[in-house]
């Protein structure tokens, strides 16, 4: 009886713990969980800093084409500058063009539209552009009195 009692405690504690297998398989999982960790956080910065460009960069287009919608109709033309000092990086285009009847389909609107196409720019980087387009219209003069 004895003779069974002692395979068994030995059975048993040669059990305890882990074989170097199972701990390398454990390390391995752990590293590549770690890893797609890493570029989850990556790619969440790189969303963030898109959505900052894009947020910042309509705001500041949105004030441009205010600007330009308060200008006199006919002093509306092609010209480039850049933000005040504090959105200093940032820099703006517009691109502006009278509309005819071809491009509206409307008879007579010769001289009375103008499509604005304003571009935002981060830096010299290509990637970080934002386009912002709108169509204005000249201010209709009322009829004379006399007219009527």
């Amino acid at each position: 009886m004895s003779l069974s009692l002692s395979l068994s405690s030995q059975t048993a504690s040669s059990h305890k713990g882990f074989t170097l297998l199972e701990v390398m398989i454990a390390v391995a999982i752990i590293a590549m969980t770690f890893v797609s960790m890493l570029a989850s956080q990556s790619q969440s910065l790189s969303i963030a800093e898109i959505s900052r460009f894009e947020t910042m960069a309509a705001m500041l287009a949105q004030q441009k084409m205010t600007e330009l919608q308060l200008e006199e109709f006919d002093e509306l033309g092609n010209d480039s500058g850049s933000f005040a000092d504090e959105f200093a990086d940032y820099s703006w285009q517009t691109e502006v063009r009278e509309l005819n009847e071809d491009d509206t389909g409307i008879e007579d609107v010769e001289g009375m539209l103008k499509f604005i196409s304003l571009t935002v720019r981060r830096g010299q980087d290509d990637t970080k552009v934002f386009t912002l387009q709108s169509i204005i219209m000249a201010k209709i003069q009322p009829a004379d009195a006399e007219e009527k």
